[in-house]
């Protein structure tokens, strides 16, 4: 036990957290008696048990060519047990795969320990919980059904009913890992039930399904699990929404216990608090990290869809956070279809029905265009072409699935609004210059909060940091997430990792833990001008007080301003500090840019153009790539994999007050 953690971790709850934390350590000790060591379940089956599906297999058009091959040549390997999770291509994903094992060390997580006795969170267990979790949201499982959805072929059906078996088989009601996390039952029910619904023309469904007992029984085990314990106080973030999206939808489409009803209920009416409650007004999820506002958004659109199938929708405030998310993410990504790079990511899906390596963001535009937009994209992906349809009684818009787009930005965009009249509380602003081209400047500058709720958890210490995208290819790049645990989590995570300035070679906000900030930077967002594409000159300011109770009492405020006339970005930074201290600014590049760096001067080269950054010249500037321990130097494209990468590193002592200029030009 890590006691310096679990202090840190007290001290970031309020006094109710605390009491229902105490509350929770009850229960698990009633747990423990009543249904543990009893082997006893708390309810009995409904006798008679039917699957609610309500999808068709009418569909306006043939399955992405494309898309379906590439999904049926991952089935085929997955016959052979031939699997990707995160860095491993494993070859063991049969019927008979270890459940407990992590590929990575080769260790075990504990089979028949009590689950809430299993250490996994403020220690080092010598497992990876990530590695061991993945596998048991059976996405295996709905891509296999997904293949025999769009082929008929029974052993994709056999190899997809054997997954979720062989799990049942090897996961008893509250022993081993796999009973620990409510986010991980939640997705699990939400794979059971979309497996099941692919598998609906199969002969034998019924006799795997809802007329086995011990699957019938695993799936209100999970349902009771959920309706009785859920994530509360500083932990109630897109881990809360995905137990309450699994109870949710199992409990819709799975009602076969006497108070599923209630279930279902009680999940609907949460989640029409914690949608609105956890997405900002403009759209955008309040954790900052992009690739958790595309998995909230996935649990939104999974919600909104079984409302329609089963017949019991979750209220019109769902609607609406769907629309203004749909809407921040055509306002904002670039030319290619791509969001920022902010905050953590470890690819989270909430249904996988594409092969792994899918195009997350054209899919969901692909969906958004169709439920909201006049002139939908070609879909490109299978799990937007099979969903976006379903939703159409809840759309403002008859789908219209056959005029083809070409990917890039699109609508919607807030009605009524100009573009500089949204909201923007998350305090990310995107300036951009010839939108849509292959020329196309694009720059987001993070003027926003760290992240959400006190534990900020998946937030990076990345106050005033920019992203630099020339026709949608990365320039200045935010590095990425890489780990979640050890030395690599704290820099990847730290103001070091990110385009910005860091004083006395810390961070603007405190670390606790991997997933625990105890101090965080307050930051403004100062000023926005000339967002609209008609502007000459776009600009953005904001400042934080990251450094302001330090001994040397720092402050930082940055200026941003995009010449669309003459296609050069200025970027200024105003920096004091009460006493000397160190300065550091940091350009991180994309692993593909060739750079020379001439004294103040640095030469890139990337998709056919030259772009030039004249550094400020108070810096001494040097050119760092790769190092043997957790530092500058890195680039992380995927959760678990990290390749050398350019970071140019500018460094001063810092005395009383200095202004420091950048100026990045494009020649074609």
């Amino acid at each position: 036990m890590n006691l310096r953690w679990y202090l840190r971790r007290l001290a970031a709850m309020g006094p109710r957290e605390i009491a229902t934390r105490v509350a929770d350590r009850a229960q698990e000790h009633d747990w423990r008696q009543r249904y543990f060591e009893t082997g006893k379940a708390p309810f009995t089956l409904c006798a008679k048990r039917k699957f609610v599906s309500g999808l068709s297999r009418a569909r306006d058009g043939e399955a992405p060519e494309h898309a379906r091959e590439r999904l049926l040549r991952v089935a085929e390997k997955l016959l052979d047990g031939k699997y990707p999770t995160f860095a491993i291509q494993r070859t063991d994903v049969t019927s008979d795969v270890d459940w407990f094992l992590d590929p990575k060390t080769g260790a075990r997580a504990p089979t028949d320990d009590f689950t809430f006795d299993i250490g996994f969170v403020g220690g080092a267990p010598a497992f990876d919980t990530k590695y061991i979790w993945e596998l048991s949201r059976h996405h295996q499982t709905t891509l296999l059904a997904m293949a025999y959805w769009l082929t008929g072929e029974e052993r994709y059906a056999r190899a997809a009913a054997a997954q979720i078996q062989s799990w049942i088989g090897a996961n008893p009601f509250l022993a081993g890992i796999h009973w620990a996390s409510g986010i991980e039952l939640g997705l699990r029910l939400i794979a059971f039930a979309w497996t099941r619904r692919l598998l609906a023309d199969w002969p034998e469904v019924s006799t795997h399904f809802e007329d086995n007992e011990d699957f019938a029984r695993a799936v209100v085990l999970h349902q009771w699990w959920l309706a009785n314990r859920r994530s509360r106080g500083s932990s109630a973030n897109n881990h809360l929404i995905y137990e309450m999206a699994g109870l949710y939808v199992s409990a819709s489409c799975m009602s076969w216990h006497a108070r599923a009803a209630h279930f279902r209920d009680h999940a609907a009416a949460i989640l029409e608090c914690e949608f609105p409650r956890q997405i900002f007004g403009e759209g955008y999820a309040r954790e900052l990290a992009s690739d958790y506002n595309g998995f909230v958004l996935e649990a939104l659109l999974v919600c909104l869809i079984e409302g329609v199938l089963s017949g019991h929708p979750i209220g019109a405030g769902a609607l609406d956070c769907a629309r203004r998310m749909f809407a921040w993410l055509a306002k904002n990504s670039d030319c290619r279809g791509d969001p920022a790079r902010q905050g953590d990511s470890d690819e989270a899906s909430g249904l996988l029905l594409d092969a792994p390596d899918y195009d997350r963001w054209h899919d969901l535009a692909y969906v958004g265009e169709t439920w909201f937009g006049s002139t939908p994209r070609e879909a490109s992906s299978l799990r937007g072409w099979l969903l976006a349809p379903l939703a159409q009684n809840e759309s403002p818009h008859t789908p219209n699935v056959s005029s083809p787009r070409k990917r890039g930005p699109s609508s919607p965009i807030f009605p009524g609004m100009a573009a500089e009249e949204v909201p923007n509380d998350s305090g990310l602003v995107v300036l951009r210059a010839r939108r849509g081209t292959h020329e196309e400047i694009w720059c987001a500058f993070d003027a926003g909060p760290l992240g959400y709720l006190s534990l900020a958890a998946h937030g990076h210490a990345d106050a005033l940091a920019i992203e630099l995208r020339y026709g949608g290819l990365p320039v200045l790049v935010d590095p990425g997430t890489y780990a979640y645990a050890g030395p690599w989590r704290e820099y990847f995570r730290s103001t070091a990792a990110h385009n910005t300035i860091e004083l006395d070679g810390r961070s603007q906000s405190e670390s606790g833990g991997p997933f625990l900030w105890t101090r965080h930077a307050r930051t403004r967002l100062l000023a926005v001008d000339g967002l609209a594409e008609d502007s000459p000159i776009a600009r953005a300011a904001g400042e934080h007080e990251g450094y302001a109770r330090t001994r040397f009492r720092g402050r930082h405020r940055r200026d941003v301003e995009l010449d669309r006339r003459a296609g050069t970005l200025r970027i200024a930074d105003t920096v004091s500090a009460a006493r000397a201290v160190r300065l550091r600014m940091f350009y991180h590049l994309h692993l593909d840019i060739g750079c020379a760096l001439y004294g103040h001067t640095a030469e890139l080269a990337r998709g056919g153009a030259t772009i030039r950054l004249a550094l400020p010249e108070a810096l001494a500037w040097r050119a760092v790539r790769g190092s043997d321990r957790p530092g500058p130097g890195w680039y992380s494209p995927a959760f678990d994999v990290k390749v050398p990468a350019t970071v140019l590193i500018g460094e001063t002592t810092l005395e009383g007050a200095l202004v420091l200029e950048t100026l990045v030009r494009w020649s074609p």
